[in-house]
């Protein structure tokens, strides 16, 4: 009856210490969500062709992932976290009354939500987004969290 989870966990105790990607890395997932969305929001040149693009939703969930791993990441990736951390000052300065992390939060997540934007600026405020959400902590660190547990299970550490 249960045959099908026996072969995978097999499958998986056969992978490199389980990890479905071998050891990538923090910043190697960042470099390959990058070029994920590189290639998914340029605009061909005449006459050459996309594979696939990216929809505007597409652009700003991947534009989250790929936040999370610069974050992660460290090194010449956190200029994600600066750009968040810069956003965010200008809510919570004062200018807009007492407003916290989490009232940026709901900002950022209703604009992805309800605007459909073009896909390079959904993929821009998806990694904006990622950074004010891992700060304001509480239901906004759930998106972080489960980007590192899969994270972790492809092979970024």
């Amino acid at each position: 009856m249960f045959e099908h989870i026996e072969t995978a966990q097999a499958l998986a105790a056969g992978i490199e210490g389980g990890k479905i990607l071998g050891s990538v890395g923090s910043g190697g997932l960042a470099i390959g969500l990058t070029a994920v969305l590189i290639a998914g929001i340029r605009e061909p040149k005449k006459g050459g062709k996309v594979r696939r693009k990216l929809t505007p939703t597409e652009a700003s969930v991947v534009g989250v992932a790929a936040g999370t791993c610069y974050m992660a990441a460290g090194s010449i990736w956190t200029t994600g976290k600066d750009l968040s951390h810069a956003f965010a000052s200008i809510f919570t300065g004062g200018d807009f009354g007492v407003t916290g992390m989490g009232g940026v939060s709901l900002f950022l997540g209703a604009l992805l939500y309800f605007r459909e934007m073009r896909p390079g600026f959904a993929a821009v405020t998806g990694i904006v987004t990622a950074g004010v959400w891992a700060q304001a902590g509480g239901i906004w660190g759930l998106p972080e969290a489960l980007i590192m547990t899969t994270a972790g299970a492809l092979g970024a550490s």
